[in-house]
């Protein structure tokens, strides 16, 4: 057996498993082929040692089943007796699984521990199995929980006990009088066990199709957040996996990806709006001379600078004659605070929410901390409220403010009083510090995406170009570049030698210079501060031989021995 991973969306993966030389591609379904159940024709099966075919997955018998005449053959899995403690102790499989599946479906905090347990091992990169589980409603959570692999099981014991089901959720077959789907079980115009069982294969492939195509986008979160309200025990299970353990997701989750809906309460705890949060607070300095913050609502089309609401903002700073002086922080949900500079970077511009002018009770909290932080931290001269439907919260948080909206930001007399408030309390500055304020803002970037060697990368140099692209260049001597559509700043070689000498973002590697990119069996370790999509050094020694962006998680680079690691960009 052979399993390769080719993306990576969180903890869920299409992957392409080979068995006997067929390859099928993953998350999958393997069906149980017996008389009374046939596996659909297409399909990847499941196997006894005795009746094993080419291409199937193997699976032993019970320990407590006494063995089979006929040949043994290649076991994939050993699947014991139900956990059963008398059971002997079952051998390595080549497949990974949690154990006693049924009994996680009455207790979500025991299953979302077992995904912590299980991807935290060195079984991580196995495909990993899924029995009993994988109702069709139920596939998008359990593929972002890491799943590969789900057996036909329960889409049989549907089918026994009457039970349509479909992708949100499970319905009375002898009550459904027009049946919502067009498959060909459906459309026979016959009604049976084995029509009901050939819909719900159906249902199941399709769904699992709709799940490979949400993770090769980027996308997989979105889908889950959709899909969970058919079924209380999916709701419980996401909120557990983000509440406590956020820090395995936050591993997994990638630092780039595509544009999405935040559109429920879970939006609020994806772990890539919640590293956000974290990253804030634990990275951020704002620009030095903006002493002056000026709190504004975000708006639909992004990045926010592209509107016509921040244009008309950015027409009352210039005309006040201190822009170069306003730190301009936008607040929103769910990100909560989003500071001028780092409008590109991922998921700043890329977020998309349900405007209704009210803000419930977890949003209010959660920028009201964020506010607080914010000018706790940075100690601002002044701080303006120019706000909407954000109001209220970030008001009640406040002391020392001026409020230059009345709940209007967009009107022509709020946009006057900003102006005026500019002018009148903030002391003009003979010198200007446009030059120095891109530089601060550059500094501020590469010290939310680097941490501290972010810093080290913005000493001694000078910001060209015109935003969003915008070069960070040394002398003559180019360092980096801050791209609109990536809105990371990407690395050259003298960029990831100074990135280097912190021992930061680096993959060490033998003595080999790259040729082309870096796969996985070349990697000797990886820094525990990447994330995929991160720009990374490749080092050996203290030798750049290479600069890229991270494809696998650095868990993954050190274990893997197949599949690319670094996506090389330059090299020696």
């Amino acid at each position: 057996m052979r399993f390769e991973i080719s993306a990576r969306d969180g903890l869920a993966r299409i992957g392409v498993l080979e068995i006997d030389g067929v390859e099928r591609p993953t998350p999958t379904i393997c069906h149980i082929d017996t008389p009374r159940y046939p596996a659909p024709q297409w399909s990847l099966r499941i196997k006894t040692p005795w009746e094993s075919e080419k291409g199937s997955v193997i699976v032993a018998p019970s320990a407590f089943t006494p063995d089979q005449p006929g040949p043994t053959g290649k076991v994939h899995m050993h699947i014991g007796f139900r956990g059963s403690p008398y059971a002997d102790a079952l051998p390595k499989d080549d497949l990974a699984r949690v154990g006693n599946p049924s009994e996680m479906l009455l207790d979500s905090k025991r299953f979302a521990d077992s995904i912590e347990t299980l991807k935290s091992s060195d079984d991580l990169l196995k495909p990993t199995y899924c029995s009993v589980m994988g109702l069709p409603h139920r596939l998008a959570l359990l593929a972002y929980c890491g799943f590969d692999l789900f057996d036909s099981i329960p889409l049989i014991m549907a089918a026994e006990n009457g039970t349509y089901l479909t992708p949100t959720g499970a319905l009375a077959y002898d009550r459904v009088a027009d049946l919502p789907c067009s498959c060909p079980a459906c459309s026979s115009g016959r009604r049976s066990r084995e029509e009901l069982l050939k819909h719900n294969y159906a249902t199941a492939e399709n769904e699992i199709k709709l799940v490979r195509h949400a993770i090769s986008e980027g996308g997989l979160r979105e889908l889950v957040e959709g899909r969970i309200r058919s079924d209380p025990w999916l709701v419980q299970s996401l909120r557990l996996l983000d509440l406590e353990h956020y820090d395995l997701q936050e591993r997994h989750a990638p630092v780039v990806g595509s544009r999405f809906h935040a559109g429920s309460k879970e939006s609020l705890s994806r772990p890539d709006i919640v590293r956000w949060r974290k990253r804030l607070m634990e990275r951020y300095r704002r620009p030095p001379s903006a002493n002056v913050l000026l709190l504004i609502p975000c708006s639909a089309k992004k990045p926010y600078s592209l509107s016509k609401s921040h244009a008309r903002f950015r027409e009352a700073l210039l005309a006040s004659g201190r822009y170069d002086l306003v730190h301009e922080v936008i607040v929103t949900s769910p990100l909560g605070l989003v500071p001028r500079e780092l409008e590109l970077f991922y998921p700043a511009k890329d977020y998309d929410i349900p405007v209704t002018g009210h803000w419930d009770r977890d949003e209010k909290r959660m920028v009201e901390e964020m506010v607080s932080w914010l000018v706790e931290s940075q100690r601002y001269d002044l701080v303006i409220s120019h706000l909407g439907d954000e109001r209220e919260p970030v008001n009640s948080v406040l002391r020392d403010f001026e409020d230059t909206s009345g709940g209007d930001p967009g009107s022509q007399e709020s946009l006057a009083k900003l102006e005026r408030t500019l002018s009148e309390r903030v002391d003009a500055q003979a010198a200007d510090i446009a030059g120095a304020r891109a530089l601060e803002n550059m500094r501020a970037l590469c010290r939310f995406q680097f941490g501290e060697a972010g810093e080290q990368l913005c000493d001694g140099v000078a910001i060209t170009g015109r935003w969003p692209n915008l070069k960070i260049v040394r002398g003559r001597t180019q360092l980096g570049m801050l791209t609109g559509d990536r809105g990371m700043v990407s690395l050259t070689m003298d960029g990831a030698r100074v990135i280097s000498a912190s021992s930061s973002y680096c993959v060490e590697i033998d003595d080999f210079v790259p040729k082309g990119n870096l796969f996985a069996v070349g990697v000797e370790k990886a820094g525990q501060d990447i994330r995929i999509g991160d720009d990374v050094a490749v080092v050996h020694g203290k030798e750049v031989r290479a600069v890229g962006v991270a494809r696998m998680t650095p868990i993954e680079m050190e274990l893997a021995e197949r599949g690319e690691a670094v996506h090389i960009r330059h090299s020696l």
